[in-house]
């Protein structure tokens, strides 16, 4: 039965004038207490009856604590679903035949000491037959009716459901949920001669979400339409979701919709798996430790145990459920949402963090983007549209040049070369090597995936590398290589290979103490060292044929430094080879 239906059939029973009780059931957590709280806040002006009084059985345990219950909560129609407070029990006080609630108070406290009146402690039981009594022309609904104390039993309630129908002219509405009573409870021994009918309450998926996210405006259509894709019809965890939404909304206020986007996808997504109670498909650790579900999609190992296989069919199943969900991966920011969910509180400050990472790696993708879309146009045909081309990769660089790599600069500066048009892209060459390359953290000629093919762009690339040397007379650089203990990579080797041989000759010349062979044995085991980077091989050679070759000028000057230069020759074997191969190079070129 549709909830419009439901609500139909719920109305015409308030409406009814004659007394009725029926039973509202369905399943746990499709939300009957709460569509019923609804129909009663929209419709009480239609009802046949201006009083109502909504009881929970949770926790009572006899006849006499649901009659009091009924009485203590009873309310006019108009304040339906308010808390009970003081002010609506010396209300009901007053009606116990005297003339306010402060005098009936008085009189009662001279019937005993057993009654239970709410705030007021026990007056004897004597009230519970008073409080009855005043029992009349009510609408009454009785809730968990499953989780009703043990002293309270079936009989007792629908023997006082009929009673509250045939003496005090009531209409009484039980919510039930189905398949929670076993099959020999004595309700269904007596459920007919109680009850006029039953109305059936299964909401569709669409019309549960409707329920809890329809009054929350455009800001949650996005959530209500992942909640629908997940087919979540659990009222609970759908208010859950709503909770956790406005929880983040100040967070999440004016942020690129990219990231609500995100957020609303990975928020009821986390609920169900977190809370759902097993309905999920996938659970929220195998959410946590996703990064896109390849692996899953392999084919089977020939060599694989059954337990092995089985593993990775759930896990296969698991992913298909993401992907076809749209969860393409777990990052931090998809972390942060879950563990909300987890702890029912966010670190703000690093979500905010978070947000901001992710609003600037969108830009990123949003600018660079657009020299895909100028490629694309570049692509699409033989039309004669240069001008529309041109003015494609123009926007492309004017808005995110900053995003560039060597390589897409190098493909957008061939054709500008091939159309004659230097004089544009040079500039921009060098606004990159100025004001872009320095900051992605490229140090190693290594580090760039492919050699720049443009002369000019090739050329401000070798000055860009030959830039980072470090100034400083090769003195106070191998001063800071032993300060260090060892040799060490990057902007500091380039800077002392990049000295010439007068300059090695002149240091060596200089040293006068305890720590010349020191120095000299560390810049002669670059000769040892052997890199996968060939600059970096270029280099350590370069700083050991130097410092050999300054060493052998030294040592010819004199008898004496022919004796001292003996304590270097292990390098000797080592200088040749290098040597040898500079030859044989130079030879075949």
């Amino acid at each position: 039965m549709s909830i419009a239906k439901v609500e139909k059939a719920l109305c015409n029973f308030a409406a009814r004038k004659s007394a009725t009780a029926i039973v509202l059931k369905g399943e746990w957590g499709t939300g009957k207490t709460y569509f019923w709280n609804r129909v009663v806040k929209s419709n009480f002006r239609s009802f046949s009856r201006t009083k109502y009084s909504y009881v929970s059985l949770f926790g009572l345990n006899s006849l006499s604590d649901l009659k009091r219950s009924i009485f203590e909560n009873t309310v006019a129609c108009s304040k339906a679903g308010d808390i009970v407070t003081k002010e609506s029990v010396f209300e009901n006080l007053g009606k116990l035949d005297v003339s306010d609630a402060a005098t009936g108070l008085r009189k009662l406290l001279n019937f005993g000491k057993e009654a239970k009146i709410p705030f007021f402690g026990s007056f004897g039981g004597v009230v519970d037959s008073i409080q009855y009594a005043l029992i009349s022309e009510t609408i009454i609904c009785i809730d968990d009716f499953e989780r009703r104390g043990s002293g309270l039993s079936s009989r007792d309630v629908l023997g006082l459901i009929s009673s509250l129908v045939e003496s005090k002219n009531c209409s009484v509405i039980l919510i039930l949920n189905e398949g929670s009573l076993k099959k020999d409870d004595e309700f269904f021994s007596f459920s007919e001669k109680v009850f006029d009918y039953e109305v059936t309450f299964s909401p569709s998926v669409q019309e549960s979400v409707k329920l809890v996210f329809d009054s929350a405006g455009s800001g949650r259509e996005s959530v209500a339409e992942n909640a629908i894709k997940l087919k979540i019809n659990n009222i609970r965890l759908l208010k859950k979701i709503e909770l956790f939404a406005a929880v983040l909304d100040g967070v999440l206020k004016d942020t690129h919709s990219r990231v609500l986007q995100q957020a609303h996808s990975t928020l009821p997504l986390a609920v169900f798996a977190i809370y759902g109670g097993g309905k999920c498909k996938v659970d929220i650790d195998f959410i946590l430790g996703y990064q896109g579900g390849m692996t899953s999609y392999l084919p089977d190992n020939a060599n694989a145990s059954m337990d092995e296989l089985e593993v990775k069919r759930v896990a296969r199943e698991k992913s298909i459920y993401l992907d076809e969900y749209g969860f393409g991966r777990c990052d931090e920011f998809d972390g942060i949402i879950i563990d909300l969910v987890k702890k029912g509180y966010a670190d703000n400050d690093i979500l905010k963090t978070l947000v901001e990472e992710l609003e600037k790696k969108i830009k990123h993708d949003s600018d660079i983007a657009l020299l895909g879309q100028a490629w694309d146009l570049f692509h699409a045909s033989f039309s004669n549209n240069d001008a529309e081309v041109l003015e494609a990769f123009e926007l492309a660089i004017s808005k995110a040049l900053q995003h560039f790599n060597v390589n897409d600069l190098d493909s957008v500066a061939a054709i500008y070369y091939d159309l004659g048009r230097e004089d544009f892209i040079r500039p921009v060459i060098d606004n990159y090597f100025s004001d872009v390359f320095p900051n992605q953290g490229v140090k190693q000629k290594d580090d760039v995936f492919q050699w720049p093919r443009n002369e000019y762009l090739s050329r401000k690339l070798d000055e860009y590398f030959d830039s980072l040397t470090i100034k400083g007379s090769l003195n106070e650089l191998v001063r800071v290589v032993m300060q260090n203990s060892s040799f060490p990579d990057g902007d500091l080797r380039r800077s002392i290979a990049q000295k010439t041989d007068d300059e090695f000759y002149a240091y060596f010349s200089s040293l006068n103490g305890k720590d010349f062979t020191r120095c000299a044995r560390v810049l002669l085991k670059c000769g040892e060292i052997q890199s996968h980077d060939k600059d970096a091989n270029e280099d350590y050679i370069a700083i050991f044929l130097k410092s050999y070759n300054a060493l052998l000028k030294l040592s010819a000057l004199t008898p004496l430094n022919v004796i001292r230069m003996s304590k270097f020759r292990v390098y000797e074997g080592i200088y040749n080879r290098y040597v040898e191969n500079y030859k044989n190079t130079k030879d075949v070129s």
